[in-house]
C-alpha cells in the first residue's frame, strides 16, 4: 500500500471501530431493561444478563456494520472536502477513482466479514440464547427470593420462605403451595434438577394433599425431594425467518434443497439469499458513502448522510419483507434489488465524477429549497400570530 493508502486506511478505522462500538451498546441498552425482566427468579441475574448480552452481540453487530461502514467513509471524505484536501490529491493526480481504492477494500474485507457473521457466529448465538432461555424457565440458574416474601413464579404455586442462609443457600420455614399440595418443612435447599428444572430438598416438614372429593390426607417426612416449575410454559411462536437465523449456513443450505415441504425449502433459500445478497451490498456501501458524503465547494449539508442511512434502512427491510414472504422466486426477488442499488450507486458516482465532488449533495439542497421556504414562511406566520395588533404592519410594511 502507497503513503496515500495508508493514511486513508488510518483515518477509516477510527471512526468504523466508533460507529460499531455505538451501536452495539445503544442496541444493548435498549434491550437489558427487556431482558431484566426475564430475570426475576434468577439467584444470580447480574451474571445472566451479561451472558445474554454477549450472545446478543453478533445480531447487533451485524446491524451495526452496514451503518458503520457507510458514516466511517461518509465522514472520511466528508473531511477531505471540507479541509480542501481533495484538492490536494486532484493535484498530485489522484482520481476519485483512486482514492475509492482503499474504501472499497475495505468494504470488501467488512463483507466477508458480515457473511462469517451470518454464516456462523450469529447462529451460534441464538442458538445459546435460546438454551439459556430454557435453562431460565427450567430454574436450572437457581431461585431467588427474599425472606417472608411471598412468590408466586406460576399461577396456582406459592412459595415462601421465613429466612436464608446466603453463605450456605439453605432456606429455613418454607412454605409451598400448589393448587392439591400443601408442603411445610424446617429446611431445605435448592437444587439442579436437570431436565426436570428445579428440585426442593425439604427436611422435617408436613404435607398436605387434597384428593378427590375435598378429602385432606397428612402426612410427615424426614427428607423429601419436591419439584417445582418456576415459569409456566410459554409458548413460542417464530417465523421461518426467525428458525432460520437459528440454523448454520451448510443446516441452511441442507434445508434449501431437502427441506420436507416446499415452504421450507423456499424459506430456506430466502434465508440464504437475504445472507448473501446483505454481504454483497456492504460492498457497494462505500460507493453511496462517497456520492453522499461529499458536501460541494462553501458548504456544510449534510443531506447525503441522512439519505445513506435512509437507504440502507429501506434495503434491509426490503431483503427482510421479501424473506418473510417465502416465495419460490424470492432469491431472485432479493438480487432484482442487489441491482437496482447498484445501478443507483454507479449513476450517483458518474454524476459526481462528471460534475465534481459535492454533485449529489448540491442536488439534494436545490431539491429541499422548498421545504425549507415552506417551513420558513410556517415560522414566519407562526411568529405574526404572537405579536400584538398595533405591531404586525410594521413587519408587514417593511418599515
Amino acid at each position: 500500500m502507497s503513503a496515500i493508502d495508508r493514511y486513508i486506511a488510518r483515518r477509516l478505522a477510527r471512526p468504523f471501530l466508533a460507529v460499531s462500538v455505538i451501536i452495539v451498546l445503544l442496541l444493548t441498552l435498549e434491550n437489558s431493561r427487556r431482558l431484566m425482566t426475564l430475570l426475576g427468579n434468577v439467584e444470580q441475574p447480574v451474571a445472566v444478563l451479561i451472558k445474554l448480552m454477549l450472545y446478543l452481540i453478533p445480531e447487533y453487530l451485524g446491524i451495526g456494520l452496514l451503518i458503520a461502514v457507510f458514516v466511517s467513509v461518509a465522514v472520511v471524505f466528508r473531511g477531505f472536502a471540507l479541509q480542501g484536501e481533495f484538492d490536494i490529491f486532484a493535484s498530485i493526480g489522484l482520481s476519485p477513482g483512486r482514492l475509492l481504492r482503499v474504501p472499497l477494500m475495505f468494504g470488501l474485507a467488512v463483507a466477508l466479514l458480515h457473511a462469517g457473521l451470518r454464516a456462523y457466529i450469529e447462529p451460534a448465538g441464538e442458538q445459546r440464547l435460546d438454551a439459556l432461555g430454557t435453562s431460565i424457565a427450567l430454574g436450572n440458574l437457581g431461585l431467588s427470593i427474599a425472606p417472608g416474601e411471598f412468590l408466586r413464579p406460576r399461577p396456582g404455586t406459592m412459595f415462601h420462605v421465613d429466612a436464608v442462609d446466603r453463605a450456605t443457600g439453605v432456606f429455613r420455614g418454607l412454605l409451598v403451595q400448589s393448587r392439591s399440595l400443601t408442603v411445610a418443612a424446617r429446611e431445605g435447599r435448592v437444587i439442579n434438577g436437570g431436565h426436570e428444572g428445579v428440585l426442593l430438598r425439604l427436611f422435617d416438614g408436613h404435607v398436605v394433599a387434597t384428593r378427590a372429593g375435598g378429602r385432606l390426607e397428612a402426612t410427615s417426612f424426614q427428607a423429601m425431594a419436591m419439584p417445582i416449575a418456576l415459569m409456566a410454559a410459554k409458548p413460542v411462536h417464530m417465523t421461518p425467518r426467525h428458525r432460520n437465523d437459528r440454523l448454520m449456513s451448510g443446516d441452511l443450505w441442507r434445508a434449501a434443497f431437502d427441506a420436507r415441504t416446499g415452504s421450507e425449502r423456499a424459506a430456506a433459500r430466502a434465508a440464504l439469499g437475504n445472507r448473501f445478497v446483505t454481504a454483497a451490498f456492504i460492498a457497494l456501501v462505500p460507493l453511496f458513502a462517497f456520492a453522499l458524503g461529499v458536501p460541494p465547494k462553501r458548504s456544510t449539508s449534510a443531506l447525503g448522510l441522512g439519505l445513506g442511512i435512509l437507504l440502507i434502512v429501506g434495503f434491509v427491510q426490503t431483503i427482510a419483507a421479501i424473506e418473510d414472504g417465502a416465495d419460490a422466486f424470492a432469491p431472485l426477488y432479493q438480487i432484482a434489488v442487489l441491482l437496482g442499488f447498484a445501478c443507483l450507486a454507479l449513476a450517483m458516482l458518474r454524476a459526481q465524477t462528471n460534475r465534481g465532488p459535492g454533485a449529489i449533495e448540491a442536488m439534494l439542497v436545490s431539491a429541499s429549497q422548498p421545504a425549507r421556504h415552506l417551513s420558513y414562511w410556517f415560522r414566519f406566520d407562526r411568529l405574526m400570530m404572537r405579536l400584538p395588533t398595533d405591531r404586525r404592519p410594521l413587519l408587514t410594511t417593511g418599515r
